[in-house]
């Protein structure tokens, strides 16, 4: 029996693979010259030929989208990129020489019955041959269609369109984000392809609006404990309890589940149809990419203008440079004859199974592919071969024409009622019920009840483990002996390190005691007389900011507060600091990537008596954190005392420096080449501590071929595009740079000595994990519960989200003994396949690596040591400040210990903050400034040596040992130090008499900066304000689109029961430990 099969995509490949295994001639007519499909990449665009995206990964898991008869590699990843598809599709045609069977560059003109058709059942098919262009006619005995269903382009009419002045594309014209480097985009539709083209652009334009009508329910690929999705949720069992159970209690069910990951009415993408009513789409960054604001969710186009585009709210965009119209797709076989099969909008005009015509006289053609799937694509069109090609030798038998027809009418109402009224769901099917029923059909269903009795083992994981496509190989036609083999052998969980994954204080308190001896007498008599200092010169006194940053800023402005004179100099041009972002590398100068987005909410990163504007992101990109400086810099009028261009080459202590604990300062004017020498009352040296870099010496490195960098030089992806690139080192940074490269390069290795603790920005619901952490209530639970039960929570919460040990990531060491990690990709790129976790360097060959394990990796392009940095004051003679490995005397990192009792000298921000950095250089500033007047009176040198000696105790045998972890605190810990010295430590116990409602937010919401605003020095009145609506500020910049409902959580009830739930665990806390 000859068969045609049209098409050498997925389809096309196992119908060809299907027809061999009945003993059918089949021949394949593709209209490219290579197989794969939409698979098969290409940067030429070509009208009605499909194509994934560059960076395509797919939404099903290997184990669920396999062939049933051929296992995808064990060194694959879980989620894979298109390219590993493609290498998939390649194997699969290897190993069963199906290209043998393929005609390449040959387009179908028509395919029409034969005369005879009702005796034979035979086709004629008009055919091209693309390199010669000549037609001929050929005759088959039945037909396979595996054209699939996303080439012809959906455009609907948008109101003003043909205006628009800017570029319009669909989606199925793109390929890569370049070209969009800072461009204004607008992308119509939220499905898949729409929603991955936004976060894609959101890294690389300078704004992306995503447009969506109706809104949508968006899932990950990776669920808890790191297991994919589809593999925990498509169960049997899970099946048949969303048959017994009520739909409202399964959909609520649901919806709880994904808005514990963020809730979509807070991020304006809540539907208003039930869960279930629409195809959701998967994706891992878009609540990653809302909250930095990056990203925008609209309503729908209401009409187009020239320039830009108004919404159905009435809310106008202007000035948009490109729209992409991510709106889906017709299908439609223009070379069938519609007495055949019709498609009208979308509604193919009657498919049994959604694979035959039910009027044809013989049953000889079958549509593959055609299905909506919500699941795995693969095996379904594999099911629907195997099944059309026993449909057409006759040893399946279809039902009559009446009955198919009750079958596609009953299917039509089904769909009508389910789901939301759209075309792209005419032809959705469930993935289990629908292989069942093709299955049933087909005779290879497995039988679970004497299944379970000759082989129990593989019943109960057939029936409570993932539905995988192994299943329908089990019996009946087809049946393929390694089946049992690879399904109790299928899952992630059952190997703790999957193939794909596999690569690698005490405290001193401030007491003085009343000391009458005549040496105290003496002692207090010269400190009177040395530090007379009359009202008048405080007013004056003049105070040097070394930098211009995020500390040299706020410096500026509590100097002004507090009545002196301060002179800022800034080597660079501008404001800023490393968060100034510009393309040029310059050694001592740090900088941000170009995608750089703050790892702390802007809540708790602001100035304490300046919150962040409330329109934006939450997690805010660099350019967002430099528009804040310049916000402050104009509000408080800080510009005029800062010199630009100014280095400073030396500051020395005046010669007499016991007397008035003045500083000489050498600045060299960096435009003239002038070296000027001024003298100052005070220093407060804001220089951070990212400069210098720390390059380990690696064995063999200088034998290196290849290109290496730092990632203090790294500043975007461009070009690094194709290459095979290992960073070393994985904090921030390296994370950070992994996760961008392993977008473009053709593959990223990340090398981790010790492995790491990796947490997300965004926690449960939606919120903003620092806010959700932060509070002095859990502050309290951590000081009251032991050390190891902390850490088990914590961990297994982080677990809870991907599993450490089976991504290759879990280091040895406790969440608390390292500075973890915050990266929101990090486990869907692992489970793609695109980064690859490998352990320490051993030794670099002249083009590759040898690992720790001694596994190789050869052919690397590229090294990037993300190996972080090393700190120091160069101009700063070693007798105040000294730097050795990374380790420095500072009393509360802040004072240099031994200034002679004048304590003029402060070194700002040189801290490594598990929390942020902005607040803390604040409040150093608030207290160095009151110290320098003698407001606040710090300890003698011998009670601050003991005080630095304790925290490098505390320190040592808290975290491992790294030159990081020399300049470590705790966020909430380290500020309420601060400002006990300060005396703005909040009396929460007296405001909790005057203010109950302000004293509960304050204790158990997140310890915003603005608490060390409510009391003492600095005292702002806008403090309880600020407090009692940070939450709103926090979401409002996610308010971009109407919901059309108003549900929301009662607030009111929440809090009744968070307290009680509080005072009742207090209760039992104090019972069992007190």
């Amino acid at each position: 029996m000859k068969v045609a099969v049209i098409g050498a995509g997925v389809s096309g490949l196992t119908a060809i693979k299907c027809c061999i295994d009945e003993g059918l001639e089949p021949v394949c007519f593709e209209r490219t010259n290579d197989i794969g499909g939409l698979w098969r990449y290409s940067d030429n665009v070509t009208e009605g030929q499909a194509c994934v995206m560059k960076s395509t990964i797919t939404n099903t898991s290997k184990e669920m989208m396999c062939f049933s008869d051929f296992p995808m590699p064990a060194e694959y990843p879980m989620y894979m990129h298109n390219t590993y598809v493609q290498k998939y599709l390649d194997l699969y045609a290897e190993k069963f020489s199906l290209r043998k069977y393929i005609q390449f560059k040959t387009e179908i003109l028509s395919v029409m019955k034969k005369d005879n058709f009702e005796l034979t059942g035979q086709w004629v098919i008009k055919l091209k041959d693309k390199k010669t262009d000549k037609v001929k006619e050929n005759i088959f005995d039945a037909v396979l269609v595996c054209t699939g269903r996303n080439s012809e382009k959906y455009v609907p009419n948008f109101p003003g369109l043909s205006n628009f002045k800017g570029e319009v594309v669909h989606s199925h014209d793109y390929r890569k984000p370049t070209g969009y480097e800072g461009k204004r985009v607008l992308v119509i539709g939220i499905g898949n392809t729409g929603s991955e083209i936004a976060v894609e652009l959101s890294a690389v334009a300078s704004q992306v609006f995503i447009s969506t009508g109706r809104g949508t329910w968006v899932f990950s690929r990776i669920t808890d404990y790191g297991m994919p999705i589809d593999m925990t949720s498509l169960k049997r069992i899970m099946m048949k309890l969303k048959k017994i159970l009520p739909q409202s209690l399964i959909e609520n069910l649901v919806v709880k589940k994904i808005n514990a990951r963020f809730d979509h009415t807070t991020y304006c993408l809540q539907p208003k149809h039930r869960v279930f009513a629409h195809s959701p789409i998967i994706n891992d960054e878009i609540p990653n990419r809302l909250a930095s604001g990056t990203l925008r969710a609209k309503a729908g186009v209401k009409i187009f203008t020239e320039n830009g585009v108004m919404f159905d709210d009435n809310t106008v965009e202007e000035n948009i440079d490109v729209v992409v119209l991510a709106t889906g797709y017709t299908f439609k076989f223009p070379f069938l004859d519609k007495s055949v099969t019709e498609v009208r909008e979308n509604h193919v005009d009657e498919l049994y199974k959604y694979i035959f015509p039910p009027k044809l006289e013989k049953s000889t053609l079958g549509i593959i592919g055609c299905a909506q799937v919500l699941g795995a694509n693969m095996p379904v069109f594999e099911m629907q071969c195997r099944l059309s090609t026993r449909v057409f030798q006759g040893k399946v038998n279809l039902p009559c024409c009446n009955d198919m027809m009750l079958d596609i009418k009953s299917k039509q109402e089904v769909l009508k009622k389910k789901y939301v009224k759209l075309h792209k769901h005419t032809v959705t099917v469930e993935y289990i019920e629908y292989m069942d029923e093709l299955a049933t059909l087909n005779g290879c269903r497995p039988d679970f009840g004497s299944l379970f009795w000759s082989d129990p083992k593989l019943a109960l994981n057939c029936y409570f483990g993932p539905c995988t496509p192994y299943q329908y190989r089990l019996h009946g036609p087809g049946k393929w002996d390694g089946a049992r083999k690879a399904i109790l052998t299928q899952s992630p969980a059952a190997d703790p390190a999957p193939h794909s994954l596999r690569s690698k204080e005490e405290e001193y308190p401030l007491v003085f005691t009343e000391d009458n001896s005549d040496k105290a007498k003496e002692e207090a008599q010269e400190e009177w007389s040395n530090n007379l200092i009359t009202l008048e010169k405080i007013a004056i006194m003049k105070v040097a900011v070394i930098g211009a940053g995020a500390s040299g800023l706020t410096a500026i402005k509590c100097c002004i507060d507090e009545g002196l004179e301060p002179v800022c100099f800034e080597r660079t041009n501008d404001i800023g600091g490393l968060w100034r972002y510009t393309e040029k590398v310059t050694e001592g100068q740090s900088c941000v990537m170009k995608s750089t987005i703050i790892n702390t909410s802007k809540e708790m990163m602001c100035y304490s008596d300046f919150p962040i504007p409330a329109d934006y992101p939450i997690f805010m990109h660099n350019t967002y954190v430099q528009k804040y400086f310049n916000l402050y810099a104009d509000k408080f009028n800080l510009q005029k005392y800062i010199q630009f261009e100014k280095e400073i080459l030396s500051i020395d202590k005046h010669p007499d420096f016991k007397q008035t604990g003045q500083w000489n300062i050498k600045v060299k004017d960096k435009k003239s080449g002038d070296v000027e020498e001024s003298v100052f009352d005070a220093v407060l040296v804001c220089t951070g501590h990212h400069a210098e870099k720390h390059v380990p010496d690696f064995p063999g490195l200088s034998n290196f071929k290849g290109e290496v960098i730092h990632s203090h030089d790294y500043r975007n992806p461009a070009g690094y595009e194709g290459k095979r690139v290992v960073i070393i080192g994985i904090g921030n940074s390296g994370g950070d740079m992994a996760t961008e490269l392993s977008r473009v390069a053709s593959q990223v290795f990340i090398s981790t000595r010790r492995g790491s603790w990796v947490l997300n920005r965004i926690g449960d619901n939606g919120m903003p994990l620092d806010m959700a952490s932060s509070d002095r209530f859990k502050l309290s639970l951590k000081n009251y519960l032991p050390a190891s039960v902390i850490h088990n929570i914590v961990e297994g919460r982080l677990n809870a989200r991907f599993d450490h040990s089976l991504y290759s990531l879990k280091p040895k060491h406790h969440v608390f003994a390292q500075h973890p990690m915050v990266n929101d990709e990090m486990p869907n790129r692992l489970a793609s396949g695109t980064l690859r976790v490998k352990p320490d360097i051993k030794t670099f060959t002249e083009n590759g690596v040898i690992f720790d394990d001694d596994t190789k990796e050869e052919n690397i392009d590229v090294v990037v040591l993300a190996t972080g940095y090393k700190f120091g004051f160069p101009f700063l003679d070693k007798s105040v400040v000294d730097v050795k490995e990374n380790r420095v005397e500072l009393y509360k990192y802040v004072f240099p210990p031994k200034q002679e009792k004048k304590n003029t000298l402060s070194i700002i921000g040189c801290i490594q903050p598990l929390g942020a950095i902005m607040p803390i250089s604040e409040l150093q500033c608030r207290l160095s400034l009151r110290v320098f007047q003698k407001k606040v009176k710090l300890p003698c040198s011998d009670e601050m040596i003991l005080d630095i000696r304790s925290k490098e105790l505390a320190m040592k045998e808290r975290y491992v040992q790294t030159q990081r972890h020399t300049i470590q605190v705790d966020y909430i810990d380290y500020m309420d130090e601060l400002a006990t010295l300060n005396g703005c430590l909040p009396d929460l116990q007296s405001i909790f008499w005057s203010d109950p409602k302000l004293a509960l937010t304050c204790f158990f919401g997140p310890c915003t900066p603005y608490q060390y605003r409510l009391q003492g020095p600095g005292k702002w009145n806008g403090a309880r304000q600020a407090i009692m609506t940070q939450w709103d500020r926090t979401f409002a910049s996610l308010k971009t689109r109407p919901l059309g409902f108003t549900e929301k959580p009662s607030q009111k009830k929440f809090f009744i029961f968070y307290l009680v739930f509080v005072v009742l665990f207090c209760y039992l806390v104090h019972v069992i430990f007190l």
